[in-house]
């Protein structure tokens, strides 16, 4: 009868951690999540969506006024970012629930190339941020061969 080699269980716990790594990496990835602000962090929804010449970003925001709201663009993203900060009317309240989300929040989004960076227009009405960039349809993006040694 041949010796058959010893069994370890940290083997088999390392390898399941592994795989439970990249299920969560595969998962979180698909809907965006941002490593940055962590776990709990409030991220406002958004639509993204093409209209005839213009790229249109509208994101829900209620409850902030325009000096909680920050919208730039960093190279080749479109950054949004925030805080809504729980105000509390009266001294010795107790909550007895509380649903709704606070504190910081930064939403990145990719623009295409065809965008113009520079057509930026964005407004802030009844909680609703929109924000659109002229489109150039007409431009392809940038390719080209890369030589290889």
């Amino acid at each position: 009868m041949a010796d058959r080699p010893e069994w370890d269980p940290m083997t088999d716990l390392m390898s399941v951690q592994k795989q439970m790594n990249r299920l969560f990496e595969s998962a979180l990835g698909k809907v965006g999540f941002d490593a940055d602000a962590g776990l709990g962090a409030w991220a406002p929804t958004a639509d993204v969506y093409d209209e005839p010449g213009r790229r249109v970003f509208c994101l829900e925001l209620p409850g902030l006024s325009l000096e909680d709201i920050g919208v730039r663009i960093d190279a080749d993203e479109l950054i949004v970012e925030g805080d809504r900060r729980m105000e509390r009317e009266q001294a010795g309240e107790q909550f007895q629930r509380v649903e709704r989300s606070y504190g910081k929040f930064l939403r990145k989004f990719r623009l295409p190339s065809n965008v113009d960076r520079g057509s930026v227009r964005a407004r802030y009405r009844d909680g609703v941020l929109t924000i659109g960039l002229d489109r150039n349809d007409d431009v392809e993006p940038e390719r080209f061969e890369v030589a290889i040694d």
